[in-house]
């Protein structure tokens, strides 16, 4: 019996394997002290279940789908519907404090044994356990700033690995390019750094408090203008991976999103891509909000 557990934003997900395996020879992504709460899975290999999905929450048509039967939520790679059938299922039980994964494939293809669902899964898993009043992950590069947080937002070709490495260049460390999870904490909004990383390698699992948020828009010289309420909320919205399939969650959602940018200064930020941005970014204040 051999077990690992990973902690991303505090969230514990440990995996129970019954199979006599090696250790796995990979980066020990565990990081003890965290919260508890977490969630366990037990690992098994072999065929999948026959589990009737009569109750379909939302499926991509492509890269997986998530379903409930009875009781239970069914998150599935693939799809029900698509050319290449699923090979994991994952079974939440309704506490969402433990479950069962079931791989059809051979247990000796599988190198990282404290990542055995692999993407998109993985990721999904974490937006669906973040979703449950505990945060939200986002499109971003995470930069630490000599212990200030400074979150570039942006999708996919706005520069968020190019500004994570004119960040590196000042040594300054990262924790992702690509995605970052925000969580709120005793009242203050930090960020967390995910193994879920860019064009960039370097990744931490560490957090910070958020001290500045920045929309990427690329192009342009060096320029920053303040976003609030309800124009920053949907800039936000625009940047993270929503839990759509779910009503109660997406008004959790909503909610933080009010909340941070009530607390932290956001701006519309186009940039050169050399190190002047740097110093750019440093001399903009750490303003007090005015409710707006």
């Amino acid at each position: 019996m051999k077990e690992t557990t990973v902690s991303i934003a505090g969230i514990d997900i440990s995996f129970l394997y019954d199979e006599d395996r090696p250790e796995p020879g990979v980066r020990d992504t565990t990081n003890p002290g965290k919260e508890n709460g977490g969630i366990r899975f037990h690992v098994h290999h072999g065929p999948l279940p026959d589990m009737d999905p009569r109750e379909p929450v939302f499926d991509t048509g492509h890269t997986w789908a998530l379903f409930r039967s009875d009781s239970k939520y069914v998150l599935v790679n693939n799809t029900l519907g698509s050319d290449s059938s699923p090979d994991i299922f994952v079974v939440l039980n309704s506490d969402l404090k433990s479950g069962n994964i079931i791989i059809d494939r051979d247990p000796s293809e599988m190198t990282d044994l404290s990542d055995p669902l692999g993407w998109p899964l993985n990721q999904i898993l974490m937006i669906y356990l973040l979703s449950k009043d505990k945060g939200i992950l986002f499109h971003a590069c995470g930069i630490d700033d000599e212990g200030n947080g400074i979150l570039f937002m942006g999708n996919s070709g706005h520069g968020k690995s190019t500004m994570g490495r004119l960040w590196l260049e000042k040594q300054c460390n990262i924790l992702n390019d690509d995605r970052i999870v925000i969580r709120e904490k005793d009242g203050e909004f930090r960020m967390y750094g995910t193994p879920w990383h860019g064009d960039l390698a370097e990744w931490s699992l560490d957090e910070l408090p958020i001290r500045k948020i920045f929309f990427l828009n690329p192009g342009g010289k060096n320029n920053a203008i303040r976003k609030n309420g309800a124009e920053a909320v949907s800039m936000l919205i625009a940047r993270s991976f929503p839990p759509f399939w779910d009503q109660k969650s997406m008004t959790y959602t909503m909610d933080l999103c009010h909340r941070l940018v009530d607390k932290v200064p956001c701006h519309e930020l186009s940039f050169e891509p050399d190190g002047r941005i740097v110093d750019f970014i440093r001399g903009i204040p750490l303003e007090p909000r005015d409710g707006g």
